[in-house]
């Protein structure tokens, strides 16, 4: 049974793509979770100075994290987990990897199931 609310690929990149998103109503974040493990995804709204500089020398516009619930309850005191930061949406998509996937592979598979989006 399919949990995953995005049908299609592109419905997740008008959310959260930081380029053209005139009519739309966009978002900064998105809590996941894949296998068991809670993830973030953050666009992140900071200075461009203040934004990491990647190998390539871009800034990182975009990072994923695990996130290490204390206790083990969610929704109480956490620590994150940097799986990577990406320079835009399509180096997300296709340059992040999570349990062996590409983050496209995951933000789609039937069972991702979307926790939360800010």
């Amino acid at each position: 049974m399919r949990v995953n609310e995005y049908n299609n690929l592109e419905e997740f990149i008008v959310e959260y793509d930081e380029i053209d998103r005139k009519n739309i109503r966009g978002f900064c974040g998105i809590e996941f979770t894949y296998q068991g493990v809670y993830y973030r995804m953050c666009r992140e709204p900071i200075a461009e100075e203040k934004l990491p500089t990647l190998p390539n020398g871009h800034k990182g516009h975009y990072h994923v994290v695990i996130v290490h619930w204390k206790d083990g309850k969610w929704f109480t005191d956490f620590d994150y987990e940097l799986i990577g930061w990406y320079e835009t949406i399509e180096d997300l998509l296709k340059n992040c990897h999570i349990e062996g996937k590409t983050f496209k592979e995951v933000i789609m598979a039937d069972e991702t199931e979307i926790i939360g989006k800010d």
